[in-house]
């Protein structure tokens, strides 16, 4: 899927776009947010965002706090706490967003990227679920790791086994798809 389908001088902005997609806020993109220099922890836990111990790292940068993704203040493809999120959530800016805001890609287009990312990360979820993992509140891809591991610590029946390929197919495809499109630094 290419981003540069079609270059407009007068692009308008990327209205609606973070709110259709939420991949960043969601599991998809990301298992953890960590906190920045300048972020209440306190405040944001106050708020519902549910913290992760600090590292025992001895670099500054492992001894943040974190909190994990599905977001907690993640409602309806919506920030509840918009207003006060992290730093990091003020910050990020997508593949696909900044290709949009740039001219790069139009919203047509990225509004179908969006749907497809989606929709094949809803697939992996169905994948996960007939596979007995039913836990929403983790990240995909950790959910998928622990699939993984689950399915080689026992034998597989031949549905199971079928079953758990086209799960490792549909993870391909939503992070070939990801790779491409949403994480910084390795877009087109």
């Amino acid at each position: 899927m290419r981003l540069n389908s079609r270059k407009t001088s007068n692009q308008p902005a990327a209205g609606g776009l973070c709110q259709a997609c939420g991949l960043c806020c969601n599991g998809v993109i990301f298992a953890d947010v960590r906190l920045q220099p300048g972020d209440d922890a306190a405040r944001l836990e106050s708020l519902g965002l549910r913290m992760t111990p600090k590292g025992q790292g001895e670099r500054a940068e492992f001894r943040m706090q974190k909190f994990p993704q599905p977001c907690a203040a993640f409602e309806g493809c919506r920030c509840r706490i918009y207003a006060e999120r992290p730093q990091y959530c003020r910050k990020f800016e997508c593949v696909l967003l900044k290709s949009v805001q740039t001219g790069t890609t139009d919203r047509k287009t990225a509004f179908g990227i969006v749907r497809a990312a989606l929709e094949r990360a809803e697939k992996v979820r169905a994948l996960l679920k007939q596979l007995g993992d039913t836990d929403e509140q983790q990240a995909l891809a950790g959910r998928f790791r622990r699939m993984a591991k689950r399915m080689e610590q026992r034998g597989l029946d031949e549905q199971t086994a079928e079953l758990y390929g086209q799960l490792t197919l549909a993870v391909h495809d939503l992070n070939l798809l990801l790779s491409e499109a949403f994480y910084p630094g390795t877009g087109s």
